[in-house]
């Protein structure tokens, strides 16, 4: 497997919020709700990052279901999101960093335009539900700059390398964690 399909399995678990193997819209549009639950947020509080994942569920996603089920498996998911990495970059990027912007403004609670260490985690663990010990070696990765903060630059940076580069010591690998 490669390091892309390895990387693009992990996208698909955090993903799958109910962990079935399969990504319906409710996996998707759920991770804003976990993570106003997790951040102590009233469910309004997160209707940018709702927006953005319904968005990206419906532009994106949703047509990844190629035998029309009302899912997207794992295959599905791999085969299609690298076909759409190839052919529709922009369109998917923008929606990616629209996530990614509507996620980090929530996760900035200083207000500063940055996500610090304990901000980064606190994100990733309410969202993901992934454990907070991971984040420590992805944070130094990913801080390029070497502030001590995640800017929205580097995490869009990050991300699209996360989702596009197959190697391996790419600084991007690391945004959910060690692979």
């Amino acid at each position: 497997m490669s390091v892309l399909d390895i990387k693009l399995e992990r996208a698909f678990d955090v993903f799958d919020s109910d962990r079935d193997g399969r990504l319906v819209k409710s996996d998707v549009i759920g991770l804003s709700d976990k993570l106003a639950e997790s951040l102590g947020y009233a469910p309004d509080a997160v209707d940018g990052l709702r927006n953005s994942l319904a968005d990206l569920w419906d532009t994106v996603f949703h047509k990844m279901d190629k035998n029309d089920d009302g899912a997207v498996d794992r295959q599905e998911f791999r085969a299609a999101f690298r076909a759409r990495i190839v052919t529709d970059q922009n369109r998917i990027w923008e929606r990616i960093r629209n996530m990614s912007n509507a996620w980090t403004e929530l996760g900035d609670r200083d207000g500063d335009g940055m996500l610090s260490r304990e901000e980064y985690t606190d994100l990733l663990h309410g969202m993901f539900r992934l454990p907070r010990e991971t984040f420590e070696e992805a944070f130094n990765q990913l801080d390029i700059d070497g502030d001590g903060q995640l800017s929205r630059d580097e995490i869009s940076s990050a991300m699209k390398e996360y989702y596009t580069s197959e190697n391996h010591a790419a600084r991007g690998n690391q945004f959910f964690g060690r692979l």
